[in-house]
């Protein structure tokens, strides 16, 4: 069996497969957080708040835009469950 990393975006869809052996074809913590940046920016709306819309959203004040702004972590964690 060869070993093998799956990293997967929300809704379980596959998002890249890593496999290899030992020290070759496995990925680096490096890459894995490269992944997840790339996840992470496909799936939140407010990833880049320098856009013109995001910047003239937060001076209106439409905060909501902006999660989780104005919340606890215990409402967040509320929210998933």
């Amino acid at each position: 069996m060869i070993p093998h990393v799956i990293v997967l975006e929300p809704g379980l869809v596959i998002y890249k497969i890593y496999n290899g052996y030992w020290f070759f074809g496995r990925p680096t913590l490096e890459d894995l957080r490269q992944d997840l940046r790339a996840v992470t920016k496909k799936c939140r709306p407010d990833w880049d708040i320098t856009t013109p819309e995001l910047k003239a959203a937060w001076q209106e004040g439409r905060k909501e835009l902006f999660y989780p702004y104005g919340k606890t972590y215990i409402q967040i964690l509320d929210e998933q469950v």
